[in-house]
């Protein structure tokens, strides 16, 4: 009875309310209307509706939706790189609480790369969404610009930028953890602690992890007891810096990167090094692979989960009130989880 509709709809591919409208016999005003619960009709005529929408496979355009009204429902979420587990962690995080509060994500990668930030930043504008939450590079750059002076929501989370203090924040404060790890290693025996930064990260809160080891390690250690290497991420780099570790008197590596802490933990295996007893190994971020492998690597964690959770609280609050654009800057101590990779000195 309904062949030629249902032909139609098949060849085009998708069905509209006007196909549920023309099989159904009622006006497309009608469709609309008892699908969103409104109107005055009669039971056999909602039925009708409900049941042809069921058969014909009919889903609403939200794009429509939007139109109609002053919410997509619909937020940006950015970061650097989801190959990149604690990343990962942290936009699953995001969007399962997105997800509970019936919003939909736009997820993006910058590769660490400003021009790719802002190229994303640029189509998000393009787009209607209520907002964006990202882990931004380091700079105050034109994509930024475009974002705050269009006055779209806008919430840091795991970094912030230098020059956009009015852009609300959620950043893990690292000294906590970073003192409990030092004090863990005093108590063990060490008395001279390596540390590898990544300054060309361009991150604001890796060199913050690095101001806050060269204030803490003389306060805990003593003076003299620490030393800072810089590691650009290549494999000659990766290389040198641990030869300079193993050439010095350290007993026990902090990394702050911890895509850091995977290559080296790789090399020192490949030496032979007994990690957790030759050289002890502590590494920034809490991610899987640091549970799995042999011995586990212990960590200071930023709570990604709770970083994530307060971004997005903080962005819903924002979209759609009344609230002056202004900053709300929010800070979650670090944790030290100690593990098999932190060992006595002998």
């Amino acid at each position: 009875m309904h062949t030629g509709v249902e032909k139609g709809v098949g060849s085009m591919g998708f069905v509209t309310i006007r196909d549920v409208a023309r099989e159904a016999g009622v006006s497309t005003t009608a469709v609309s209307q008892i699908l969103h619960g409104k109107g005055r009709f009669s039971e056999p005529t909602k039925e009708l509706v409900r049941r042809t929408v069921q058969r014909l496979g009919y889903i609403p355009d939200s794009r429509a939706q939007a139109m109609r009204s002053d919410r997509t429902h619909m937020v940006g979420l950015l970061v650097p790189d989801l190959h990149n587990p604690y990343f990962a962690d942290l936009v699953s995080s995001m969007e399962t609480m997105l997800y509970e509060r019936g919003v939909g994500a736009l997820i993006g990668t910058s590769a660490e790369s400003v021009k790719r930030q802002d190229a994303y930043f640029m189509r998000i504008l393009s787009q209607r969404i209520d907002g964006v939450i990202a882990v931004p590079q380091g700079q105050v750059s034109d994509g930024l610009k475009a974002v705050v002076k269009r006055e779209l929501p806008l919430v840091f989370v795991d970094r912030r930028v230098p020059g956009l203090e009015q852009v609300p924040y959620v950043v893990s404060d690292p000294k906590p953890g970073l003192a409990q790890a030092l004090k863990q290693l005093k108590s063990f025996g060490h008395q001279r602690v390596a540390y590898v930064s990544h300054p060309s990260l361009g991150s604001f809160s890796v060199d913050e992890r690095t101001q806050a080891f060269r204030e803490l390690a003389p306060q805990v250690l003593g003076p003299g007891a620490a030393a800072v290497y810089a590691c650009d991420g290549s494999s000659s780099s990766q290389e040198q810096v641990l030869s300079d570790i193993l050439d010095s008197s350290a007993t026990a590596v902090i990394f702050g990167y911890s895509r850091d802490a995977v290559s080296l933990f790789s090399l020192l295996r490949g030496r032979n090094i007994a990690i957790g007893s030759q050289l002890s190994l502590i590494s920034f971020d809490d991610i899987e692979v640091f549970r799995l492998i042999s011995p586990k690597v212990a960590i200071i964690s930023q709570q990604a989960n709770r970083m994530g959770r307060q971004g997005v609280r903080i962005l819903l609050d924002r979209i759609g009130s009344d609230l002056e654009p202004g900053s709300q800057a929010v800070s979650i101590a670090t944790r030290f989880q100690l593990r098999d990779s932190v060992g006595r000195v002998a």
